[in-house]
């Protein structure tokens, strides 16, 4: 965790606290700039930066407040020469209990470097922290080692003095020292931590969590029950698998190594989620690691509840899916457990969120497979139909004058994901806020020329996203002629996936009087053309918004993609008629544009738009 005082050591910020007395173990979850029009809506964990003149001084005491009572980390006034704060506004910060801070870097520096360097920081604060949990599993496996060597571990990681003592021996903390303390269950002694600088909130849970290890050291045997240390096992294998799935491959293999050591010296992985339904999660939990023996690591679902995550590493490119996953299919079989199974093809370890993905694509077609397992292909129709180098070029084109900026290929695997599914479901997944991830994504559409509000725009650059996870850049990102998506869905392979996928609307179905395939046909084309509105669809249709969603639900079944419902585990959307998993609206909407005889409907292409030359 990323806090005041950690931050405030970081000699770039050049920053000192307006009011000594003000604590430093505020976590920062992010910064902001803050401006007079544009106030933060949740700021939460927000350390928010602005110029002095920003705040109005006759308004800055209920201001204050009101941020301090949501959450808000903490105020930084950014000036090149930074004077002491005026008086009303240190008072101000003083009553609303807000650490008020002054920065030696102007505001400029703050919105083009040090802002997006505070997410780094959290993140690496974040990796030391589970690398640490991972380091005191080993301190629990040793039960022959002394609880020496654990205090002496601990005062190392802590820069403490560390000890067990008697609740009446630990004293009182003298000027300019700081104590920690946590009891030891089943036992009279406290483990007691002291310093010269506070503790942050990741401290106290190492702390915390290693007088769990010196109690269950003393018993003869770790109980199978014991929550905390199950916790601690999950926590680690989360953040190892958060790390791998925003492309921080080695932060996930030092994370990971202490508990599991080689599991990710791999090059290749296959992703699994089971799908539990109604069944038992832990219990599925409990059985799919005793299937995978060691040879893949699970993880529960931080977004879906229903949901288990496994990777699983495949070492040898002869088999056609790594041995683990061929353990955890018998699970999903056994219809009495009322599993599904979503497996992602084989895949480098840096694609693992592409992995993701297409693993929860297959759960669609798991539920209704007699094995209740499914494999998804490596690249989905549309995807398989698309000339290589024409798509290549155009995605590269659209997407340039995102690609050379720093950690690129970090910040767009995020956001492919983030508009895969809905952003709260893909920020739990990444272990990111989703302000972060909503702001990538809105900073990634504005930068490519789209519209941040359109959901026809968002599908234009997935289509370009999953064009370059894919295939990569292009060499030469402007062609002449450049290519545009008009001509990349014209081609013939194209036109004749779309044709095949349009099919199944042709054919007769129960209901004539309000199902038949070319009223569904209509239905979706009018939705697609209002941007997969129901409420003006059916307004334009002359219809009830529950026939509208009747006609989308029955062409699911008949397409196979998913277009309104919710995700597998339930509704995350407050909107019941937010449209469905991107993947299905991808397809729909390119094969409504790309089928020869249909009205069409032409996705945004700011391409032709973009300078013909390096950006």
């Amino acid at each position: 965790m990323l806090t005041l005082a950690a931050l405030a050591r970081q000699p770039e910020y050049f920053l000192h606290p307006l009011d000594t007395a003000v604590s430093g173990d505020r976590v920062v979850d992010r910064a902001e700039l803050l401006t007079p029009c544009d106030r933060p809506a949740r700021p939460s964990g927000t350390l928010l930066v602005c110029s002095s003149d920003t705040i109005d001084i006759g308004q800055a005491r209920a201001w204050l407040r009101h941020l301090a009572e949501q959450g808000a980390a903490g105020l930084v006034l950014a000036s090149d020469a930074p004077a002491p704060a005026q008086g009303p506004l240190l008072e101000a910060a003083r009553h609303a209990a807000l650490p008020l801070f002054a920065s030696g870097a102007p505001v400029a520096t703050w919105r083009h470097t040090l802002i997006s360097r505070i997410t780094e920081l959290r993140r690496q604060a974040t990796d030391r922290h589970a690398v640490r949990l991972a380091h005191l599993l080993d301190h629990l496996g040793n039960d022959s080692a002394p609880a020496g060597d654990l205090l002496d571990w601990l005062a190392r990681e802590l820069d403490a003095e560390v000890s067990l003592q008697l609740p009446t021996a630990v004293l009182p903390a003298a000027g300019g020292t700081f104590t920690s303390t946590h009891p030891l269950r089943d036992n009279d002694r406290l483990l007691t931590a002291r310093r010269h600088h506070p503790f942050s909130a990741s401290d106290r849970d190492l702390l915390a969590r290693s007088a769990t290890v010196l109690t269950i050291r003393r018993r003869t045997s770790v109980p199978a029950g014991d929550t905390v240390l199950a916790e601690t096992l999950h926590a680690v294998r989360l953040a190892a698998f958060q790390a791998l799935m925003t492309g921080h491959i080695e932060p996930a293999q030092r994370i990971l190594g202490p508990l599991s050591p080689y599991l990710l010296d791999t090059d290749d992985v296959q992703i699994a989620i089971i799908d539990c339904a109604g069944t038992s999660r832990d219990e599925t939990f409990a059985r799919a690691e005793t299937l995978l023996c060691d040879t893949g690591f699970a993880v529960r679902c931080p977004a879906f509840d229903g949901h288990i995550i496994i990777v699983v590493p495949h070492h040898d490119p002869n088999l056609p899916e790594a041995p683990a996953v061929t353990a955890l299919r018998p699970l999903a079989a056994d219809r009495s457990h009322r599993l599904s199974l979503g497996i992602s093809p084989t895949l480098p370890l840096e694609d693992t969120a592409t992995g993701y993905a297409l693993a929860h694509d297959a759960i669609a077609t798991a539920r209704i497979s007699p094995t209740r397992a499914a494999v998804a292909p490596r690249t989905p129709g549309l995807l398989d139909a698309l000339d290589p180098p024409t798509a290549q070029q155009w995605a590269t084109t659209l997407l340039q004058p995102v690609l050379n900026q720093r950690s690129a290929k970090q910040q767009l695997s995020t956001v492919t994901l983030g508009l895969e599914f809905d952003v709260s479901a893909a920020s739990r997944i990444l272990g990111i806020h989703r302000n972060t991830l909503s702001r990538r994504i809105h900073t990634t559409l504005r930068a490519t020329g789209l519209a941040t509000d359109r959901t026809a725009d968002r599908i234009t650059l997935s289509l370009a996203l999953q064009i370059h996870a894919l295939h990569g850049p292009a060499t030469d990102p402007f062609p002449h002629p450049a290519p545009t998506l008009a001509h990349l869905l014209a081609q013939p392979p194209v036109t004749h996936w779309a044709t095949a996928a349009l099919a199944p609307l042709n054919q007769e179905c129960t209901d004539q009087r309000t199902t038949r395939g070319d009223t569904l046909a209509r239905t979706l084309r009018t939705w697609t053309h209002q941007d997969f509105r129901v409420d003006t669809t059916a307004q334009r249709l002359n219809l009830y918004p529950a026939t509208v969603r009747g006609h989308l639900h029955t062409s699911e079944a008949l397409l196979g993609w998913m277009l309104l419902s919710n995700l597998p585990t339930g509704p995350l959307p407050d909107d019941e008629d937010a449209p469905g998993k991107q993947s299905g609206l991808r397809n729909l909407a390119a094969a409504l544009q790309a089928a020869p005889g249909t009205p069409r409907t032409a996705l945004p292409d700011p391409t032709g738009e973009f300078r013909r030359g390096p950006v």
